[in-house]
């Protein structure tokens, strides 16, 4: 039977799209997974890097008598990123190891999907695109403990598959074989930008192989939380040097006082990153500055949010940390789990300004641990129905649950709570937070934004159609 390729449309467009950008990447590198059956190596999970810089994963390969994994150079192979995706989806692709298959699922076909803005990009507020390449049933759990016990006694001991594909950046194992192409952002506002006084020191750090007068550096400047002005410099007015791996371009551009910054940076007229940028002396959200009396510069805040990655004591730390933030950002918060005698209770409860309820769940674990996520499905429909009988139905409600986890070690838990309607915060989205509290609160605007981010994750699975019974 004949390999096709649903969706092939988007494989298309996903090198159509990221073609703007492809001299950036220099250091492409492919990683793969593959379990031998009927006697062949078959891909389970694989990603294709597309790469700016140098490689952090070491060129090794790992091979007992049913498993392989590695990293290749492209260049290696002699293949362009485009040629191995053409490769695997033919059903093979040569190796200096030998051959490895990529199997379709039962219909001899294989699903290609595009995600121009993967949230694993936005959650750190980069642009990542990602192509995923779905083919047939992975290798059954019920194979796994033989396989994880054949890993355990090899030379170089794993504990098992998920181990090994973690070490090479592959991700939680799904259930689908699965190869991704991931295209990373070739241009960022650097961290290390600044107001002093009245004068923005802004800097943009970019790929080695892309062009500098194709930057285009745009801000939007904040007093008093409005926007002020909306300006863009080139990349041509900036000065550009070569540090590391990276072409830096910095420029001084002249701000109000006590202004807060909203930066863009984007290559080729698309946007890649954004960043918020104040003067640590003069913060124009009263609220940080009031908390700073107590945790200068937030180095408690980023330890509690971040660090907490145990039970007891320090996940209380967490649910302390979630609440410190929120205060900053706008939102009325009341911490039921603060104390044992109201602890059983949702962890916080935060108001905005008009009045809507985020109801809160916090864990240093996994999103399903201790009965999180449907406890907080529970609560947050609890409390609807008391706000509609008190004859506050207009008032709304968002059930949310907060990790310090990043959002890969959460990834298997995600779809079931997107299809419940909760919004997942994690590590990644609590750093970014802390950032956004330079700006002037508005608790109302994140409450929206989380409404909206929740109604997008949903609408993935309401517009996946039931397949017809046979016959």
């Amino acid at each position: 039977m004949t390999n096709t390729v649903r969706e092939l449309h988007n494989v298309a467009s996903f090198f159509a799209a990221i073609s703007y950008k492809m001299d950036a990447y220099v250091a492409n590198t492919f990683n793969y997974l593959a379990i031998k059956v009927d006697g062949a190596f078959r891909i389970q999970q694989a990603r294709l890097f597309l790469n700016t810089g140098t490689n952090q994963i070491p060129f090794t390969h790992f091979q007992s008598e049913n498993v392989r994994a590695g990293s290749y150079r492209l260049s290696d192979l002699n293949l362009s990123p485009r040629d191995v995706v053409e490769r695997l989806l033919s059903g093979s692709l040569s190796t200096s190891h030998g051959d490895m298959l990529f199997t379709p699922n039962e219909g001899g076909n294989y699903l290609a999907t595009y995600d121009p803005l993967h949230e694993a990009g936005q959650s750190t507020q980069t642009r990542f695109d990602i192509l995923t390449t779905l083919g047939g049933a992975a290798q059954p759990s019920t194979a796994r403990p033989m396989l994880d016990w054949e890993l355990k006694a090899s030379p170089t001991p794993y504990d098992n598959l998920q181990e090994l594909a973690l070490e090479y950046s592959l991700g939680p194992l799904r259930n689908v074989t699965n190869v991704e192409v991931v295209a990373y952002n070739v241009a960022a506002i650097d961290a290390a930008s600044t107001i002093t006084g009245t004068t923005g020191k802004l800097a943009v750090r970019l790929a080695s192989g892309s062009a500098p007068e194709r930057v285009a550096l745009g801000y939007r400047v904040f007093v008093g939380g409005k926007v002020i002005t909306r300006l863009a410099v080139s990349g041509s007015e900036m000065h550009w040097d070569q540090k590391d791996a990276f072409r830096h371009g910095s420029i001084d551009v002249d701000v109000p006082p006590a202004a807060v910054l909203h930066c863009v940076a984007s290559y080729g007229g698309v946007a890649q990153s954004h960043y918020w940028v104040a003067d640590p002396t003069t913060a124009p959200n009263a609220r940080r500055v009031v908390y700073e009396t107590a945790d200068n510069q937030l180095e408690i805040l980023s330890d509690l949010l971040t660090k907490s990655q145990t039970r007891g004591r320090d996940a209380r730390e967490l649910e302390t940390g979630v609440a410190w933030l929120l205060w900053m950002l706008g939102f009325s918060v009341a911490h039921l789990g603060s104390t044992p005698r109201t602890q059983d209770a949702i962890d916080l409860i935060a108001t905005t300004p008009n009045g809507h309820f985020a109801v809160i769940e916090c864990t240093t674990g996994l999103l399903k641990a201790d009965h999180k996520l449907p406890r907080v499905v529970e609560r947050a429909e609890s409390i609807r129905k008391r706000l509609a009988e008190s004859g506050n139905r207009h008032l709304r409600v968002l059930a949310t649950i907060v990790t310090s986890k990043s959002r890969g070690e959460i990834v298997a838990d995600v779809e079931q709570a997107e299809r419940l309607k909760v919004l997942v915060l994690t590590r990644e989205d609590l750093e970014q937070s802390s950032t956004r509290t330079l700006a002037p609160p508005n608790a109302d605007q994140i409450f929206e934004q989380g409404e909206q981010a929740v109604q997008a994750a949903a609408a993935k699975y309401d517009a996946q159609l039931p397949l017809p019974s046979p016959g």
